[in-house]
């Protein structure tokens, strides 16, 4: 009941804040502007109470009398709720708010996923406190590098939109090009930090990293961490951005997807397998 209640009430405020920002987005840049500056606190205040209520929801749904439920749809909100969490703590310092108005609806469909879809995982009874700072961090990572390739396609669509001279009514809303760039790469040095910690503690705390049901998501981890390393080398040794900067970052998220949740999707959605 707990679950239920707190995931409603959840929904509420994520849906809330998106209404109130969707109608930001449709004003013109100058009024909108005036009005964020009027209602920034509010805002933020109505991300800060989604957030606690989603946490409720997220330690209901996860932390079960049985053990810990770590199924597709429970991993899925968990995921939702670092993300949103990592974009309201930003914009306490940058302008980040009109980003709401895409992390607060992915929020909205993974609560009610984890509410209302059937899982088939298998209950975790206990975690080592090792184990457990080795998912804390993959979980990080991998909202970070999910927040990274959303921010990489806002960039490349305002990139496109700079060189064409025609710019949309919410790209008019966001920071400076470069703002978002530097924003862009920030995010993808704490998820590749973050990727390496999750390596690291793997190979330290879990039994056998390459054990056939850790196999897969050893390989892919390892994979998409190169893949976000020879990118950030490149930004440092060649000034990558841009298209370039785009693909590999897409590159990486989309591998990292296969190590995360491809098997897992796979067993427990389609096969129906835990």
């Amino acid at each position: 009941m707990i679950a239920l209640t707190s995931g409603l009430v959840a929904v509420f405020f994520y849906a809330f804040g998106t209404f109130s920002q969707a109608r930001l987005l449709r004003c013109g840049p100058a009024d909108a502007s005036a009005v964020l500056a009027a209602r920034r606190g509010k805002l933020l205040l109505i991300g800060v109470l989604a957030l606690l209520v989603h946490l409720v929801n997220v330690v209901q749904v996860i932390a079960t009398d049985g053990g810990f439920d770590f199924g597709f749809f429970k991993i899925a909100t968990l995921f939702s709720w670092t993300m949103v969490c990592i974009v309201v703590l930003s914009s306490l310092k940058k302008p980040l708010e009109n980003l709401f108005v895409a992390v607060f609806p992915l929020a909205i469909i993974s609560i009610l996923c984890a509410l209302f879809l059937p899982d088939t995982s298998r209950l975790v009874v206990a975690l080592s406190p090792g184990v457990a700072l080795h998912v804390m961090l993959g979980i990080l990572g991998f909202s970070l590098m999910a927040l990274a390739a959303g921010q990489a396609l806002l960039v490349a669509w305002l990139n496109r939109d700079l060189k064409r001279h025609h710019y949309s009514a919410f790209l008019r809303h966001l920071p400076p090009l470069q703002t978002m760039e530097s924003l862009l790469f920030g995010i993808i040095h704490a998820g590749f930090v973050a990727l390496l910690a999750v390596i690291a503690t793997g190979f330290v705390f879990m039994d056998d990293m390459f054990a056939q049901h850790l196999a897969h998501k050893t390989f892919f981890t390892l994979v998409a961490t190169g893949v976000f390393g020879v990118l950030l080398w490149g930004r440092h040794r060649w000034g990558w951005r841009g298209r370039r900067a785009l693909h590999w970052t897409l590159s990486g998220f989309a591998v990292l997807i296969l190590a995360y949740f491809g098997s897992k999707f796979v067993l427990e959605v389609l096969l129906n397998r835990v």
